[in-house]
């Protein structure tokens, strides 16, 4: 970001000082067109120079236009600068040279008039864009007008560009801009960087490396002082990184009480304990799970709480061929969500009125055999546009509705359409019911 801005800096001040020695050249009467000769010979960025007086009359040009309306708004600008200061206008083109051009104007000592220098900006643009050509960032540079300098993103305009924004969107992908810092504020440069997740990696690693360390050094401790108890080994060592994940975790030690346990435990025996701290193993497991006899082998039992059922899979913790403990992991059986499913399955499949789900994309996430006999284009994952569209735009319109609606559709086909939110009352999607009632003619292929 530095050198972007070092680059831009220098770019200017070069510029300024080519400007202000023209002048000096000009003051001491020297032609305008010798000089654009002489200086256009050694920098190539120079295209036409003006005298231009305060009232905005130009006196001499070099180009081959002599009335120019830009420059002569600007010399009325200018009107209140002191020698040797330097005057920057916005980007603007050049009618002559069909380039887009900066115009710097230089106060002449002595005279009620300007020396207006035009430069081209297509050798700094190339100049920025080579060397800031990166998969990781994107650079854009405006003038004190606010209009592009330097702008990395084809196909989309500047003008859809804020510069108070620090997120900008482009074919899908979201940049977070930052503003480089610059002592002169004339020109500002903005960096567009894709979103990474570094800082967080770099977190839990950090976090994963000191929590190795620590139960290293613990381990190391408990050795050199010769003690090797599981109660001692447990009950200093932090395990709360078990708290970022959704399955529930529980450490025992070998008496068979737990010194550890999550909050997706917690929240699993929420209705049997309102800690799980300090107790033992089997009054949350069960009184018929013995301890520690079972605890010779890794064993997988169910335990029904708050009406869900829970596979627990629970395993010895050894260090020196002596148990410490044992680790036990909770999570929810799979296999009755599975089996509720296809049971739900099969009842929306024998229901006598058509069921259609529309989620959140508008896709057809749900569709029973009658509502497939009803229309016979819906499928899981179709659009509902596609599906009916008049259906689709009744949807649309209904989404905050919060209540049951009726529609008929021009076939004819009566549909009762709800809204679903979820706990958050966050819309999650549409549940369409056709009861059978259908006042046209139905379709061939029913």
């Amino acid at each position: 970001m530095q050198l972007a801005v070092n680059r831009t800096e220098d770019f200017q001040e070069n510029l300024k000082t080519v400007a202000i020695s023209i002048a000096k050249k000009v003051e001491k009467q020297q032609d305008i067109k010798e000089l654009k000769s002489q200086v256009g010979f050694v920098d190539s960025r120079l295209t036409d120079l003006y005298i231009v007086k305060a009232d905005g009359t130009i006196l001499d040009t070099t180009s081959a236009s002599k009335q120019d309306q830009f420059i002569s708004r600007l010399a009325k600008q200018a009107a209140r600068l002191e020698n040797n200061q330097v005057m920057f206008s916005g980007v603007h083109l050049d009618d002559a040279a069909r380039l887009e051009v900066i115009t710097l104007l230089v106060p002449l000592s002595g005279q009620d008039a300007f020396l207006a220098a035009n430069f081209r900006l297509d050798q700094y643009k190339n100049e920025i864009n080579q060397l800031f050509a990166s998969k990781n960032y994107r650079i854009a540079v405006f003038d004190s007008a606010g209009n592009p300098l330097v702008w990395p993103f084809e196909g989309s305009g500047a003008e859809a560009w804020d510069a108070g924004q620090d997120i900008f969107y482009y074919d899908k992908v979201k940049y977070n801009v930052v503003t480089a810092e610059q002592r002169d504020n004339s020109w500002k440069v903005y960096f567009f960087f894709e979103p990474n997740n570094f800082e967080l990696y770099r977190a839990i690693t950090v976090m994963l490396l000191v929590f190795a360390l620590y139960i290293c050094l613990y381990e190391l401790l408990v050795e050199f002082w010769g003690v090797n108890e599981a109660k001692t080994y447990f009950e200093n060592i932090d395990f709360a990184i078990f708290n970022q994940i959704h399955e529930g975790v529980i450490i025992a030690n070998n008496s068979g009480r737990i010194i550890f346990a999550n909050e997706a435990a917690h929240q699993i025996f929420a209705d049997r304990k309102s800690t799980l701290r300090n107790i033992r193993l089997k009054e949350v497991l069960g009184n018929n799970y013995d301890l520690p006899g079972d605890m010779e082998g890794t064993t997988t039992i169910t335990i029904n709480s708050r009406n869900k059922l829970f596979k627990a899979i629970h395993s010895p913790i050894i260090k020196n061929n002596k148990i410490l403990g044992s680790l036990t992991v909770l999570r929810s059986d799979s296999k009755e969500a599975d089996i509720f499913r296809q049971v739900l399955d099969k009842l929306m499949d024998v229901l006598p009125q058509g069921i259609i789900f529309v989620n959140r994309d508008h896709e057809v996430a749900l569709a029973n055999l009658m509502a497939r006999c009803y229309l016979s284009n819906v499928s899981p994952g179709s659009s509902i546009e596609v599906v009916d569209r008049e259906l689709a735009d009744f949807i649309y319109k209904e989404i905050d509705a919060r209540t049951t609606k009726r529609v008929e559709l021009v076939t004819g086909l009566v549909c009762e359409v709800t809204p679903v939110y979820d706990d958050d009352g966050i819309y999650a999607g549409t549940l369409v019911v056709i009861p059978g009632e259908i006042t046209a003619p139905l379709p061939k292929n029913i």
